[in-house]
């Protein structure tokens, strides 16, 4: 998934405690989002990447995976039945967004959602359900 993304799994991260399951999947939305964003050529999206570097689209992709941190949280613990994004997280990092450009954004994140569930359903490594589980992935990246 980590197709050279300049998204970095240490952002994901402070200490050796906080190098669990959940946080690698967060990482890989991260880097999905980034890939879905860099890929998508609505006019509203390619404005709004214009006005920003590659740097500055993996930082945001990587905000807005840390920014759902508490829905899958909240989904899983059954407090609510599905993951919840909010048009407000983008607001709050990108103050200057029209309207369109946050439902493109909304549109693409939805998108690389769904991939990635998809392809999570598929993996041995159990982000969702071992959330709280110690992550060597993130250490086998740091020896890489």
């Amino acid at each position: 998934m980590m197709d050279d993304t300049p998204v970095k799994a240490s952002w994901f991260y402070m200490d050796e405690s906080e190098k669990i399951k959940l946080n690698w999947f967060l990482f890989e939305y991260a880097c999905t989002l980034y890939s879905h964003i860099k890929r998508s050529n609505t006019v509203a999206l390619n404005r709004w990447k214009s006005r920003r570097s590659n740097k500055q689209l993996a930082e945001f992709s990587a905000y807005l995976a840390k920014r759902m941190r508490q829905s899958v949280y909240d989904m899983l613990e059954s407090r609510t039945d599905v993951i919840v994004g909010d048009e407000e997280y983008i607001c709050d990092y990108c103050h200057g967004n029209t309207h369109e450009e946050n439902d493109a954004i909304m549109d693409v994140a939805e998108d690389a959602w769904g991939e990635l569930l998809e392809i999570c359903s598929a993996c041995a490594t159990h982000c969702i359900s071992e959330r709280d589980e110690y992550c060597t992935m993130f250490d086998e990246m740091e020896t890489t």
